[in-house]
């Protein structure tokens, strides 16, 4: 990371939980996009490093849109744990919360440039910081309040049974984008330099229970899955251009700025292909728009790229094991 540049990075794909967020919302994400210089397609492209105070710029932003004070908080909380692929691996070597802290702090310096993480131990408490390596050109509000969401995550499942909250101290830039009492814990303000968590010392040597973190967090998943969000992404991208009667390897890695051959590998690791992913996409369209519009069957099936409503017809019973028509005579609201 420290080769990268001089300018603190941080990895763009880090924004894709906001992202889908404010598109669960059914709100406007492009926009966000735009006014900060992002584009959707490059979102999903992990090579991809931008400057730091564009994350910070686009959370306020998407705060703003979603006219939700607390919306780094939401996306922390919601935030599959398995959806950061080196989580799994950190606690699958970890005896201890300690043993876990120090894997994440060196998992995540891959992640970012523009903060270091740290442990420091006291006799009777520790603090875990996320430490800013750069003056804010911006209150770092949201990217705070989702990055201690998403802590306070980690430091629960990891402690298991000996978490107290009234026994932790959190400190961000501006506890007004926490609730509350957030957590039961403490919070407190501090600068603009990074949040922080102090806990009891003792936790950190208490056995970490390796099979119930493991478990909660990928809901079985083996560890060679890659993160959750590389199909939704790709799958945001494809479905601007179902209408397309052809698309291809080369042509959906072109719109993803990867090659053909690093999408065939990130789709075989995710266990899918290119072909099942647009399967699912046109059958879902096409129930939806069966059951919730009254488009016909020739309309529906141009748009999904059907070169005639035949061949959709022949699809869509391969899909479902009924004729369009039989489908929305049965499921039409």
């Amino acid at each position: 990371m420290q080769n990268r540049s001089s300018i603190p990075l941080v990895r763009l794909s880090l924004l894709l939980p906001f992202v889908e967020e404010l598109d669960r919302r059914g709100l406007n994400s492009n926009a966000a996009l735009a006014g900060n210089g992002l584009v959707r397609n490059t979102l999903m492209d992990y090579s991809v490093f931008v400057p730091v105070v564009v994350i910070h710029r686009f959370l306020e932003d998407a705060a703003e849109i979603a006219e939700d004070p607390h919306f780094g908080v939401a996306v922390g909380e919601s935030l599959d744990l398995s959806s950061w692929s080196p989580i799994f691996a950190v606690a699958r070597k970890s005896r201890n919360l300690a043993g876990f802290l120090i894997r994440f702090i060196r998992a995540a310096a891959e992640e970012a440039s523009s903060a270091v993480h740290e442990l420091h131990v006291g006799s009777k408490f520790a603090s875990f910081r996320e430490r800013r390596t750069s003056e804010q050109e911006i209150l770092p509000a949201q990217n705070d309040a989702f990055t201690a969401a998403f802590t306070l995550s980690l430091l629960r499942r990891a402690a298991g049974p000996i978490w107290n909250p009234e026994q932790v101290r959190l400190t961000v830039c501006n506890p007004e984008v926490l609730p509350k009492r957030y957590q039961g814990v403490h919070v407190l303000g501090g600068d603009r330099m990074g949040m922080s968590v102090c806990f009891p010392t003792a936790w950190l040597v208490e056995p970490f229970n390796q099979q119930s973190f493991l478990s909660r967090t990928t809901n079985g998943k083996d560890e060679s899955f890659l993160p959750k969000q590389f199909i939704e992404a790709l799958q945001h991208v494809i479905i601007q251009h179902l209408d397309k009667s052809e698309l291809s390897l080369p042509l959906v890695a072109a719109w993803v700025g990867t090659s053909p051959q690093t999408l065939q590998r990130k789709l075989r690791s995710s266990g899918t292909t290119l072909s099942e992913v647009v399967r699912n996409l046109k059958r879902d369209r096409a129930i939806d728009d069966l059951v919730q519009t009254k488009r016909s069957v020739g309309q529906i099936s141009s748009g999904l790229g059907f070169s005639n409503p035949n061949s959709f017809t022949r699809a869509f019973k391969s899909w479902t094991g009924l004729s369009p028509l039989q489908y929305r005579k049965l499921n039409r609201v």
